[in-house]
């Protein structure tokens, strides 16, 4: 009975959800972002099923702070619109290439590089902290100004008070919507430092929008794909969900500066997660069979996720 329930696959998503929780004090929020790898690497799920639950994972703990900011009366509703525009593409060509690799081993090593790079980052950053964007007087910085207020087919856009081409938000957006699709939660790096270092855009206003168009593109990208709507899956991100979020829920009490949410917030997603899950566990089988399937630690740890070794 308790091998049953320590080593089930409920017990193992729970377990990773509450892993990239505890991230969050140790190298910041970039420990949300680790998610996909811990997924990939525990349970052998491959990257076209985990990334939509990673991305459908991040966009969930985003909904506070996605909120807080559209009603800060700082998001570019234009720039947001533009920039979805552009990430429609974007999917598609990551949908060709995921189509074209999907059987290659090399494929899970590419998706998993650049969370081995962030994660290396992020540590010594903590160790010793270094200068991420570039000074507004840097030269390089300059150029890349320069170049961009310069492309055709300009536009103003009122609430960033930038005046710049269509191309660019498009572009943006584009690179936004292939990275994300093929590379998951690790995309959402990309758009603010953009905003605020190539575009000169207010900070308030780039973080506000980026964090609203990263909502929006993550669950799109997430329910474009062909697994997220799965029952099963979304047991899986429900899980995780619930894990982090309990982390989360202790951390508001305990931390004294940057809690992750309000403790009244947190509360309340874990109970709405926790009655979700009641409602569609009571009609799907558990989620031991997909561990099952897909793990390869299996031959070095024995039992795993309710399977002998």
């Amino acid at each position: 009975m308790m091998d049953s329930l320590f080593f089930s696959g409920t017990v193992i998503f729970l377990l990773l959800g509450a892993a990239a929780g505890l991230f969050l004090p140790i190298i910041g929020n970039i420990g949300t972002l680790m998610i996909l790898p811990l997924i990939i690497m525990i349970t052998g799920i491959p990257p076209e099923m985990a990334v939509p639950i990673a991305l459908a994972h991040l966009a969930a703990l985003w909904v506070p702070g996605v909120v807080g900011r559209w009603q800060s009366g700082n998001v570019d509703g234009k720039l947001l619109l533009w920039l979805l525009l552009g990430m429609i593409p974007g999917i598609t060509l990551g949908n060709w290439i995921e189509g074209m690799a999907v059987h290659g081993t090399w494929f899970t090593d590419m998706v998993l590089a650049p969370y081995l790079l962030l994660l290396v980052g992020a540590v010594i950053y903590r160790l010793r902290p270094f200068p991420i964007l570039p000074k507004p007087a840097n030269r390089q910085r300059k150029k890349v100004v320069q170049w961009v207020t310069g492309l055709p087919a300009k536009t103003l856009f009122n609430t960033s008070g930038i005046s710049i081409s269509l191309f660019v938000p498009l572009g943006l957006g584009f690179i936004f919507g292939l990275t994300g699709k093929i590379f998951g939660p690790v995309a959402v790096l990309l758009l603010s430092p953009a905003l605020m270092v190539c575009l000169d855009i207010p900070v308030l206003c780039a973080v506000s929008t980026a964090v609203v168009f990263h909502f929006i593109g993550m669950l799109s990208i997430s329910l474009t794909g062909r697994y997220m709507l799965l029952p099963l899956n979304l047991q899986i991100l429900l899980w995780l969900f619930l894990g982090t979020s309990m982390i989360f829920l202790g951390l508001s009490f305990f931390m004294q500066k940057k809690k992750p949410y309000p403790a009244p917030v947190a509360v309340v997603l874990v109970l709405i997660t926790s009655a979700t899950l009641w409602a569609l566990i009571t009609s799907q089988p558990d989620l031991g069979p997909v561990i099952k399937h897909f793990s390869f630690p299996i031959q070095l740890l024995g039992w795993f996720g309710g399977v002998r070794g």
